[in-house]
């Protein structure tokens, strides 16, 4: 049985839940708190020695770092394919899903930490610099229905994202334009978008 260490509030997490759902495979959820410091408890430690949160584990073997995670998963659950055969359209997928990782979280995460953690309302300045950043999924959208081409690993790793701020009550703030609104749709309706939406907004903040 694969077993996901997972806290609420982890989007990188969430990405994995994603492709965990994308592939139909039975997971269980190991909950984790980052309040209690599960992340950094020796147990924990034996598993991932960065202490980060998500780590998979099959069988004996651990994986962490969700971009090893999610293509680990691809190569040893290969149905249905989450990356293309050919090393471009690969390469394609990678580096939409790196800009979501290193561009496009940071800045849903420090909405989060702003509206849950602070208790701060979140302004126009706030909502905006997320759009900015959603506008470069919108050019690689441009004449296609996914990211990448075929549905990929890159729109898992999108879904955490619009599935964040959905919860935060800013998602119609953010997504302006209509190939955006009508890709978020198309998300809605794959098999990742519930894994990707496991956060409510008081178990993240009590993690």
């Amino acid at each position: 049985m694969i077993q996901l260490y997972y806290a609420a509030p982890s989007i990188y997490g969430r990405k994995v839940l994603a492709v965990l759902d994308e592939k139909g495979l039975d997971y269980e959820i190991r909950k984790m708190s980052f309040a209690s410091q599960d992340h950094l408890k020796p147990e924990y430690l034996a598993l991932n020695p960065n202490g980060e949160i998500p780590t998979l584990l099959d069988g004996d073997f651990a994986v962490y770092e969700s971009t090893a995670i999610i293509e680990y998963l691809n190569d040893e659950y290969p149905e249905p394919p989450l990356l293309p055969e050919d090393s471009e359209g690969r390469a394609r997928v990678r580096m939409a899903e790196d800009y979501c990782d290193l561009h496009l979280y940071p800045e849903v995460i420090r909405c989060f930490i702003k509206k849950v953690l602070k208790n701060e309302e979140l302004t126009a300045e706030d909502t905006d610099a997320v759009t900015e950043r959603l506008q470069r999924l919108e050019t690689l959208l441009a004449g296609k229905t996914w990211l990448a081409g075929d549905f990929s690993l890159a729109d898992c790793a999108a879904m955490p994202a619009f599935a964040s701020l959905e919860a935060l009550g800013v998602l119609d703030a953010c997504v302006k334009s209509s190939s955006l609104k009508a890709y978020v749709s198309k998300l809605k309706q794959r098999p990742g978008y519930k894994g990707a939406s496991l956060m409510s907004l008081e178990a993240a903040a009590a993690s």
